[in-house]
């Protein structure tokens, strides 16, 4: 990886059953990650869904894949607590790795960031 460029927050809506928008906002932040950026993914509202245990097993093999691949090349990946109690998520359903953020943590990290929303 190449020196740290800055911060790239993606603040996302997107719900699991858009799947081919959900790849091409992961194909985005591993690139992002790859140039040397510090990464985040935020998911807000329904996109909190995505992170549910019994929702991303039934996800598409490739979009699970890059989700996994993301948080492995230190993509941080942030699910808003807000969110998730408002759609019943809890700690526990979530799968491994996932931050749970409250909504001023991201204005925290957004701090001289380029901010994306997907």
């Amino acid at each position: 990886m190449s020196e740290n460029k800055g911060k790239v927050i993606f603040f996302t809506t997107i719900s699991p059953s858009e799947e081919d928008r959900l790849q091409a906002m992961l194909r985005i932040a591993l690139i992002a990650s790859s140039l040397g950026y510090e990464v985040f993914i935020y998911l807000a509202l329904y996109s909190v869904m995505i992170i549910k245990r019994s929702v991303f097993e039934k996800l598409s093999e490739g979009v699970r894949n890059m989700l996994i691949d993301a948080m492995r090349k230190n993509v941080r990946i942030m699910a808003c607590k807000v969110a998730m109690e408002s759609f019943n998520v809890k700690e526990g359903d979530i799968i491994s790795g996932i931050i749970v953020a409250e909504p001023g943590d991201l204005l925290n990290i957004a701090k001289n960031a380029i901010t994306l929303s997907w």
